[in-house]
């Protein structure tokens, strides 16, 4: 139950994310808007890690920031698919690539303020690639591979700027340790 009294909702986008703008009365009662993303929205993010220790990441270009950014393999969770199906089917697309093992990592609301999205990471062991990507229209990406040592430093030097992809990682790492694959 929300503490705060919805006045007015309108939907001011379909596609391609569906965007509300909701007046509120807060607690105090005090109104506000808020524009959102309303739930339920999900995601699967994916940590590859092969036998060799290395992981297979993905440079992909965002055009929101105008960057190339180093990330792990994410992706939308479609309706009727799990959230490790979804895992699964993201690392075959992306990177071409299957896992053995899957951990489930906590799941997390990666912009409260702004969305209600859910994001559910995972590392996946024993990762190989098995064929060639098959990109989205608008995806420009390749894969990346790197040692785990690297990732880390990449990571610790800030130089891993999607905060999706460094807090799988944080979440990771007790795994890769107990591993035997990050010292």
């Amino acid at each position: 139950m929300s503490p705060w009294e919805r006045i007015e909702l309108e939907e001011i986008l379909t596609e391609p994310v569906r965007l509300v703008k909701e007046r509120v009365r807060t607690h105090t009662g005090k109104e506000l808007t808020y524009i959102y993303r309303p739930g339920p929205v999900a995601a699967s993010f994916v940590l590859p890690v092969t036998d060799k220790a290395t992981a297979l990441l993905i440079r992909q270009y965002r055009h929101p920031t105008g960057k190339f950014l180093l990330e792990i393999p994410a992706g939308k969770v479609d309706p009727g698919e799990t959230p490790l199906e979804a895992a699964q089917r993201e690392l075959l697309e992306e990177v071409g690539a299957e896992a053995r093992r899957f951990f489930p990592l906590p799941p997390f609301h990666p912009q409260p303020s702004f969305t209600a999205v859910v994001f559910h990471p995972f590392l996946a062991l024993e990762a190989e690639v098995v064929g060639r990507p098959a990109l989205e229209d608008g995806e420009l990406l390749e894969t990346v591979e790197l040692s785990l040592k690297e990732v880390y430093r990449l990571l610790e030097t800030g130089e891993i700027q999607d905060a999706s992809t460094a807090l799988t990682l944080f979440y990771a790492r007790p795994y890769l340790k107990a591993e035997g694959l990050l010292v």
